[in-house]
C-alpha cells in the first residue's frame, strides 16, 4: 500500500488504541469512537482517490489527471456499493472483479456501511454510540476492502 494510505489508517488505529485504553474515561473513549468512524470514512475516501489516480492518472493526458482530482474534490461516501459504481466507469473489468470481491466478503460490505452510516449520523449531529470493538472490526474491514481495491486495479 501506498505511504499515503498507510498513514491514514495508522492514525486511525492510534485512535483505537487510545479508546480501548484501560481507565479511560467512558465519555471521552466514546468519543475517540467517534472521531475513529469519522477518520476511517475519510481514509476509505483518500485511499480510492489515490488508488485510482496512481492507476490511472500517471498514465494518461494532462487532462485526464485534472478530471481525477476535481472529480475527487467532490467527496463522496465511498461505500462498497459507490466504489463498484465508480470502477464500472474506468473499467467494466474493474467493475466485475469488485463485485464479485464484495460478493465473497458481506462482512465488509457490512462494516464499511455501518460506519458510513454512523458518521453520517454524527456529522448531522445525531447521538450515536459506537464500542472501540466494534470500530477495530469496521478498521479491519476497511483495510481489507482497500487492500482489494488495490489488488484488483493492479490485476
Amino acid at each position: 500500500m501506498a505511504f499515503a494510505i498507510e498513514s491514514r489508517f495508522r492514525e486511525v488505529e492510534k485512535i483505537i488504541l487510545a479508546a480501548q485504553e484501560r481507565g479511560a474515561d467512558q465519555m471521552v473513549a466514546a468519543n475517540y469512537c467517534k472521531l475513529g468512524s469519522v477518520m476511517l470514512c475519510g481514509a476509505i475516501e483518500r485511499s480510492v482517490e489515490i488508488i485510482i489516480t496512481e492507476r490511472i492518472g500517471g498514465k494518461t493526458a494532462p487532462q485526464v489527471s485534472a478530471f481525477l482530482k476535481s472529480y475527487f474534490k467532490r467527496g463522496t461516501n465511498y461505500d462498497c456499493d459507490e466504489i463498484k459504481n465508480l470502477l464500472f466507469r474506468f473499467d467494466r473489468n474493474w467493475g466485475q472483479k469488485f463485485e464479485t470481491f464484495v460478493s465473497k466478503n458481506d462482512k465488509i460490505k457490512s462494516s464499511v456501511a455501518s460506519c458510513y452510516g454512523i458518521r453520517n449520523s454524527i456529522a448531522h449531529g445525531n447521538p450515536q454510540s459506537l464500542s472501540p470493538k466494534i470500530l477495530l472490526q469496521y478498521y479491519e474491514d476497511a483495510l481489507s476492502l482497500i487492500a482489494g481495491v488495490e489488488k484488483i486495479l493492479r490485476s
